[in-house]
């Protein structure tokens, strides 16, 4: 699978924030939805999002990898909602979130690839952002600083506290319309692959 993974990485990463991309609209509702929230602080977020316990799996059993307008997760949040975003759904709101907020100078959606002896290979999405010339990484908690002063250090720090090994990372920035509404960057520059 290690193999099959740093290809994909390697030639077919692309297909990544395209694909998001067109879920993205595939999921907006013009004016349906409300605008995304904007925090005073990036604790706020987390609390919003309920510490990602309302975390679910994307449709089919998570195969249809799909990521959600940051409208319709905030619809979902507003009205309640139990079970709503998986990993990549989140990330892109908190993006959003703190770019709309002022809280990010810039934002990205970072994707992890790791393996664990005796456990099925991990895929993951999180947020990873800038300010003030730090870069910090969040999934469903409170942001941490990427300490290691390497571009690749918040996915290094995402699969070491998993205690797994790192096969696999990249990242594509996110950045906001004039209606607030999220822009994926197609190019997704490098990728590290160990």
């Amino acid at each position: 699978m290690t193999k099959l993974v740093r290809f994909f990485y390697r030639t077919l990463y692309w297909i990544v924030p395209w694909w998001y991309g067109l879920t993205l609209t595939l999921t907006r509702r013009k004016n349906k939805h409300p605008e995304v929230a904007t925090y005073k602080t990036v604790t706020e977020i987390p609390v919003a999002l309920n510490w990602g316990r309302n975390w679910r799996p994307d449709p089919i059993k998570g195969a249809l990898d799909v990521c959600m307008h940051p409208r319709k997760f905030q619809a979902n949040i507003d009205s309640g909602s139990t079970e709503f975003g998986d990993c990549d759904d989140h990330a892109l709101y908190w993006a959003t979130a703190l770019l709309k907020s002022g809280l990010a100078d810039r934002a990205y959606l970072g994707t992890v690839w790791w393996s664990k002896e005796g456990e099925k290979d991990v895929g993951h999405v999180v947020c990873v952002f800038d300010k003030d010339g730090d870069t910090f990484w969040t999934d469903y908690g409170i942001p941490r600083k990427a300490v290691d002063g390497d571009n690749w250090s918040w996915a290094k720090d995402v699969v070491n506290r998993r205690r797994a090994t790192l096969q696999a990372a990249a990242k594509f920035e996110v950045r906001l319309r004039r209606n607030g509404s999220p822009k994926l960057r197609k190019r997704t520059g490098k990728r590290y692959l160990p």
